[in-house]
């Protein structure tokens, strides 16, 4: 069954369009690439919303990614077409989008930064991922799009003045929980005052910041004073500290959520390839912290991260379009499967997020293994849900000889949910590919996936089967 593309998705056509056609204009070292993939996949599924039958699909993506004198780009859109057969119901249209870009509009005064996501993603932590086939049943597709508009101005040698503000938009449409599209709006005005260069390794700032978003319900307000000090000890080891004030006009049961916060931290890079950040704080939940360590040999990438802080559905979303397979030491986001780390409920209120994330990358003349893992504990602050969810996944990819390309990948997801019950599931590929020429590849793929729920009905069983062809034009 088709659908008609709805106004969200017709922006996330608008917006990659301007990133795309504007990006060259600046000049200097940009690549373009293409590629289209038209995919047959057969489809049974056996359990929740069971369907068997074959889904065609066709997808054209771009990707675009360059620097000039005064402006950088990195743009990865793909559009999927899905029409099913028999009983199998995929989503007519799906986008997967991750782009971000900055432009230095006037020179050393005003800087604009964009980020923009397009992915679908699991309607609670017990969904499981999501993909164009089975986002009916677990899932619905998110967008965002966040503007970044900065102003500097160096006063002299002793201070310079700088305002960082923020203007977003996330949206999430359709559903099996909700149904019907669900949009807010944020925008975050800043002023402060930063040192200059005269101090040497001395570092200081004092700013104030004025948050505002506007859901469906609701509307969220905090305004933050901050004075922050820092000093660079030496080439490898800088502190950090701050203290400030907050007032928040929030979603939540506590009976204070304005008072004093504070936050001390330190950045080490004792060579070009390890780094690591960690900071300690306090705020109106408590605790706040956060830890970023990277390593990277010739042949090993290690990356992990660890946070406390309070945040909601929407701030996750928005951080979708940064998040890259070991770039720069972040971490993936797959837009292949959705959303490689577990979902969090279908509501946009407030939570206390507790993470790690660990990922290695092992690379060899002609084989590349992957392992991830996620550990995430979720307290809402109204309804007092409760989510705890885990998640492991390895891949294996090896080059053949002769054009063959051959990888194996296997995940597992637990989560534990108070509002939803508890569910866990696995799932197991295979691929095996062939380059036909410079520009065209064939491939088929093997897929079974079972997921086993505490909610009477919500198991499932699903083997795929694909085969598909892709080409490149450019």
């Amino acid at each position: 069954m088709l659908r008609c593309a709805s106004l969200s998705q017709f922006r996330i056509f608008l917006i990659t369009s301007v990133v795309v056609c504007s990006a060259p204009v600046f000049g200097g070292d940009w690549k373009l690439t293409d590629s289209v993939s038209t995919e047959l996949t057969a489809v049974d599924r056996t359990g929740n919303d069971s369907s068997s039958g074959v889904v065609a699909q066709v997808t054209p993506r771009i990707t675009l990614e360059g620097k000039g004198a005064r402006a950088s780009a990195r743009v990865n859109y793909g559009l999927t077409a899905s029409l099913g057969s028999s009983d199998t119901d995929p989503e007519a249209l799906t986008h997967d989008l991750t782009a971000e870009g900055d432009l230095e509009a006037i020179e050393n005064f005003f800087f604009l930064g964009a980020q923009a996501s397009a992915k679908l993603v699991g309607d609670s932590a017990t969904s499981g991922n999501v993909d164009s086939i089975n986002v009916n049943s677990d899932g619905r597709q998110t967008y965002s799009l966040q503007l970044t508009p900065t102003f500097r101005h160096r006063l002299n040698r002793y201070a310079n003045i700088v305002s960082n503000n923020v203007v977003d938009y996330v949206d999430h449409t359709g559903g099996s929980g909700g149904g019907d599209d669900e949009g807010s709006f944020g925008t975050t005005m800043n002023i402060g005052v930063t040192s200059g260069p005269v101090y040497g390794p001395l570092s200081w700032g004092i700013s104030a910041t004025r948050t505002r978003t506007d859901f469906d319900d609701r509307e969220d307000k905090t305004t933050e004073a901050n004075a922050e000090l820092g000093y660079r000890i030496d080439g490898r080891w800088q502190v950090n500290s701050s203290v400030g004030y907050e007032d928040n006009e929030v979603q939540t049961d506590r009976d204070n959520t304005d008072g004093v916060t504070w936050n001390v931290g330190t950045v080490w890079t004792p060579n070009p390839r390890t780094s690591a950040t960690l900071s300690y704080g306090q705020r109106y939940i408590g605790s706040i912290y956060s830890g970023q360590f990277s390593h990277r040999t010739r042949k090993t990438n290690l990356s992990v991260d660890l946070s406390r802080d309070v945040t909601n559905r929407r701030s996750l979303r928005l951080g979708d379009s940064v998040f890259r397979p070991f770039d720069e030491g972040r971490f993936v986001i797959d837009g292949v499967r959705g959303d490689f780390f577990s979902s969090i409920d279908e509501t946009d209120e407030n939570f206390v997020n507790t993470r790690l994330r660990v990922a290695v990358a092992l690379t060899g003349r002609r084989t590349t293994v992957t392992l991830t893992g996620d550990v995430s504990n979720r307290e809402f602050e109204v309804s007092d849900i409760d989510e705890d969810s885990y998640s492991l996944g390895a891949n294996v990819s090896r080059q053949l000889g002769g054009g063959y390309s051959a990888s194996l990948a296997a995940n597992y997801d637990q989560a534990d949910d108070t509002a939803r019950g508890d569910s866990d599931s696995y799932d197991l590929s295979f691929s095996l590919s062939k380059q036909l020429s410079s520009s065209t590849s064939a491939s088929v793929e093997v897929f079974h996936r079972e997921r086993n729920a505490s909610v009477a009905g919500d198991d499932y069983s699903e083997n795929r089967i694909t085969v598909s062809l892709t080409s490149s034009f450019f």
